[in-house]
């Protein structure tokens, strides 16, 4: 419920959501604009591995829950700054 509700707060847009559970992440992703991705510490690191690889190869944009929630509510580039190589 949240991190639709911040998509659309954040974009302005009603976008269309799916969303995917276990085994179920897609091998065509060219439907998609973004993928947000969780429980990547319910998975192997095989496996986030295999699915960031895929987003890449088909260029679609990939991140984790915690970074889009910091991102759209203003706070990544603060929570960044103990890292000066990053900014």
């Amino acid at each position: 419920v949240k991190i639709p509700r911040w998509l659309h707060e954040y974009t302005g847009r009603q976008l269309n959501i799916k969303i995917c559970s276990g085994t179920e992440f897609p091998e065509d992703l060219s439907a998609y604009a973004l993928i947000l991705h969780c429980g990547g510490c319910m998975l192997n690191p095989r496996e986030v591995a295999c699915r960031m690889k895929r987003a890449g190869a088909q260029q679609i944009p990939m991140t984790n829950y915690g970074t889009f929630i910091a991102y759209t509510h203003g706070i990544l580039t603060r929570s960044l700054q103990i890292f000066p190589e990053l900014t």
